[in-house]
């Protein structure tokens, strides 16, 4: 199968200088392969699309040396089998955000190992790997009483009530500018996507469409003449109705905020 994973420079063969005693002067920057490429240690991205392996890879020392963009902006879905390098970039001031001061220590508060991918909770500045708060906040196999409750929808630390989790792939402290780019531009990614609660209601009920999170919906709400729709109660009030009972919403939950973080490549490749 054909991978589907960013493009790289094409490399042009092997660099003609690596094996001289002069050396390749340029470095992280040569666009040739240093080395046989059949004997060059080869590094495996396995793609989980429909249960094949993506081919093996081999980069050159320029492609090696790029840093992932998509980290640098926040967040990146490839975690730990991304083809770049995920660094922060040196601040140009002498000034340190909080954020990047000892992060190699952070830990999540439930299982107390360190999140390749963060979930951050608004509200609060609790550490928490993106499996773990999922879990917490999801409704399957709690009781009724809990499940519809708000109490899976506040930090399991300190209560403090959060409607989403955002996956960052860097700790930001409540407060923090980037914590508040890195929500904004989740919000933003999945508000141009249309909401499919909302979509299939109107099949439904075409004068009278729903969706079980309202206002507080992240997804994108149209009329047909491209209007925007506005609900005017949030989940609180949306998922307790009587034309949408809680059970199906635990049934089709995959639309919940918290779950939002199949397959985007729109700006921060998430939601």
């Amino acid at each position: 199968m054909v991978s589907n994973r960013p493009s790289t420079s094409k490399p042009r063969g092997i660099c003609k200088y690596y094996n001289t005693p002069r050396g390749c002067f340029a470095g992280d920057n040569c666009k040739f392969l240093h080395g046989d490429p059949s004997a060059l240690s080869h590094r495996t991205h396995p793609d989980t699309l429909d249960g094949c392996v993506s081919p093996q890879v081999v980069l050159t020392p320029y492609d090696s040396a790029k840093i992932c963009r998509y980290y640098a902006n926040g967040y990146c879905k490839r975690g730990v089998d991304c083809w770049f390098r995920h660094v922060i970039k040196p601040p140009t001031t002498n000034t340190t955000n909080s954020s990047e001061l000892e992060e190699e220590d952070l830990a999540c508060s439930v299982c107390f190992e360190k999140p390749v991918t963060f979930g951050l909770l608004g509200g609060c500045s609790h550490v928490f790997c993106i499996q773990c708060i999922q879990q917490w906040r999801d409704p399957e196999n709690k009781s009724g009483d809990l499940a519809s409750s708000v109490n899976t929808k506040k930090c399991p630390m300190c209560r403090a009530p959060s409607k989403f989790i955002t996956p960052s792939s860097r700790f930001w402290k409540e407060g923090e500018q980037g914590k508040t780019k890195v929500m904004q531009a989740y919000r933003d990614s999945t508000a141009r996507l249309p909401c499919r609660y909302f979509q299939e209601s109107k099949t439904r009920n075409p004068k009278k469409p729903f969706c079980p999170f309202g206002k507080d919906c992240f997804y994108q709400h149209n009329n047909d003449d491209g209007t925007k729709y506005v609900f005017k109660d949030g989940v609180d009030v949306c998922m307790k109705v009587r034309y949408f009972p809680l059970t199906f919403c635990l049934q089709e939950r995959s639309h919940d905020p918290d779950s939002l973080f199949s397959t985007t490549t729109l700006g921060f490749q998430f939601y």
